[in-house]
């Protein structure tokens, strides 16, 4: 893969980022690796504002994601992200998040559609978009892994959310990182305080708009491969609760076997 594909910027880990563990949330994780490829597009003349311009815009689809180590506050980090190939429909994105010594902290793979925001729907992406990442044209990208479902017979823990104007973006729908929020929010801090994240798959199926309410349901932690593990689904409430927004599977480790940054 070329250079001619990556682009690469410095990020200052700010303490409004992070958690009360000094450590970035996923939310904000997602958030800067999206920035990275915004920037990218805005270098290649297809930014935000060409897109809107044309009634179009970006929409990630899926997520996966190897963590190593979550970034700490006041952390420098250098984010690159690479666009790997495309087929007609899809796009294939990766990230690498590094610490200041070049050191790997995350891995994320990415799959892209383009969104026709008046209709709703995906579309084709067009050529003019899509040539200037100068990634390569395949007859059908790679699959990401996608994550369990949630039986019937788990035992869930569920939360409700409403969508506030102030989770949406320019694409009119739910930011991609609101998403992340939710879904981890109902395993409760000591939970989260005492475990980190190792492995994400994630998979949006359907759009959140404004005003819907979703429970997000998790399934009780439970050891699988060595590795404690979660379920996760984002769905309709009421009305719309056989509505599936999006399904998660996250694994984690214990707060104490993983090496804290000196």
């Amino acid at each position: 893969m070329t250079k001619e594909n990556q682009f690469t910027e410095i990020h200052q880990v700010t303490y409004y980022e992070t958690d009360l563990t000094g450590q970035v949330t996923l939310a904000m994780l997602v958030d800067m690796a999206v920035l990275a490829s915004y920037d990218q597009a805005e270098a290649l003349g297809v930014g935000t504002q060409t897109m809107l311009k044309q009634g179009l815009g970006w929409v990630i689809t899926q997520y996966e994601m190897q963590i190593i180590r979550l970034p700490r506050d006041r952390e420098q980090l250098s984010i690159t992200t690479e666009a790997v190939s495309n087929d007609r429909y899809f796009a294939n994105r990766q990230f690498f998040v590094r610490d200041i010594d070049g050191n790997l902290l995350v891995h994320i793979k990415a799959v892209y559609v383009v969104m026709d925001l008046m209709a709703r729907k995906m579309i084709a992406i067009p050529e003019a978009i899509i040539a200037p990442y100068q990634a390569p044209n395949v007859k059908r990208i790679p699959r990401l892994a996608r994550p369990q479902k949630i039986t019937t017979d788990e035992t869930l823990i569920t939360n409700d959310y409403h969508v506030r104007y102030f989770d949406l973006d320019t694409n009119h729908h739910v930011n991609n990182a609101r998403y992340f929020d939710w879904l981890l929010d109902p395993l409760g801090e000591d939970f989260l305080t005492n475990h980190r994240l190792q492995h994400v798959t994630i998979r949006f199926e359907n759009e959140v708009r404004y005003g819907h309410t979703i429970t997000s349901a998790v399934t009780t932690p439970q050891i699988v491969d060595g590795a404690i593990a979660t379920k996760h689904r984002i769905m309709g409430n009421d009305e719309a609760k056989d509505q599936t927004y999006a399904e998660a599977e996250l694994t984690w480790l214990v707060a104490e076997t993983v090496d804290e940054p000196v």
